[in-house]
């Protein structure tokens, strides 16, 4: 009975990952996206999952449905609509693929349903690793007891798994070449920290050009390596 129920608990567990939402509420998560049209090849109009597995081999995006007889709602939007914009544009406009519903379902302020058979899907891949980004840099101070500019930044794993190791983190000012690196500590999914530059003179001459990297020397697998870079640029 006991394996039975353990066994059930899985499946349970199983079951709700498997179409849970995508991007999920209140999470800050590195993700690829993408928008896809709903026929691949010479197959279609698919509905959204046939359409991001076709493409991507991802998952599409995706709520709960609050109707009677639907289970999910996906994002789609399309611009081939029998009913021109006002303005006479290409205009896309968003809405809902429902279920096995071969066809995006458009709201509109007239309180219109526009249906359109060929519309594009937003698919989604989240990150599988660690994700390292520059979270925010602060104006350079100036320490007069050491006659230092003091910058710091924070760096966040946006990812969804453990850095596992530690890294560091580098400010770079091209005006004069100069370059102070910095240690960063292991950070779980999602936790921040401060890192704190020093340069041995005021950065402001008159004005200040910073380039920072996260993880400058690579020791971090990260499932995105595009957005370790951060540039400060302001007027002294």
């Amino acid at each position: 009975m006991m394996l039975q129920r353990y066994l059930f608990l899985v499946l349970l567990l199983a079951f709700s990952h498997a179409f849970a939402d995508p991007i999920q509420d209140g999470v800050s998560t590195s993700y690829k996206v993408g928008w896809y049209p709903n026929y691949y090849g010479l197959s279609g109009p698919l509905t959204c999952p046939k359409t991001c597995r076709a493409w991507t081999g991802g998952r599409a995006e995706s709520e709960l449905a609050p109707y009677d007889g639907i289970k999910r709602t996906y994002v789609c939007k399309s611009n081939k609509l029998d009913v021109p914009s006002p303005a006479d544009i290409d205009a896309w406009l968003y809405g809902n693929q429902f279920d096995d519903k071969t066809a995006c379902f458009i709201g509109t302020p007239n309180q219109q349903v526009l249906v359109s058979e060929r519309y594009h899907c937003l698919c989604v891949n989240a990150c599988s690793g660690p994700d390292l980004i520059i979270r925010k840099v602060y104006d350079p101070v100036w320490d007069a007891t050491t006659g230092e500019s003091v910058i710091k930044i924070v760096v966040t794993n946006a990812g969804s798994t453990s850095t596992l190791a530690a890294t560091d983190a580098r400010v770079f000012d091209p005006g004069t070449g100069a370059v102070d690196i910095q240690p960063v500590g292991v950070l779980a999914p999602g936790a921040s920290i401060g890192v704190t530059f020093r340069l041995g003179y005021w950065v402001f001459d008159p004005d200040a050009e910073l380039h920072f990297t996260v993880d400058y020397s690579q020791k971090i697998d990260e499932c995105d390596e595009s957005n370790n870079t951060a540039v400060y640029k302001k007027q002294g």
